[in-house]
């Protein structure tokens, strides 16, 4: 089993956010293939890891305070990851479209 993890950090972008994690889950990934996501909201208001934990309860999300912005929030994303051993990593935007099959 080969495994990827796919790495975010979000901030106040809902609909943006939600519509990438939608993408990201409707790929079509090979059977043999394991996807988890880890996700860092640094410091949301919009509710967006709330709506997060709702619509995609595997998703690992790991708070930030504001602070962060992208840099240290990917950081933290992949901190979280790299403690397990993971074949692949997908540095992740959320205002990424990602056609059906991009993973492959």
């Amino acid at each position: 089993m080969r495994t990827i993890a796919a790495l975010l950090t979000v901030y106040n972008r809902k609909e943006k956010t939600l519509a990438c994690l939608r993408e990201l889950f409707a790929q079509n990934i090979p059977d043999n293939y394991i996807l988890n996501v880890y996700l860092t909201d640094d410091g949301c208001t919009d509710g967006t890891p709330e709506a997060i934990a709702i619509e995609f309860p595997s998703v690992h999300i790991i708070k930030g305070d504001g602070s962060l912005f992208w840099n240290r929030g990917m950081y933290a994303a992949w901190s979280a990851a790299e403690k397990k051993d993971y074949d692949f990593f997908l540095w992740l935007n959320d205002d990424t479209f990602l056609f059906e099959d991009c993973i492959i």
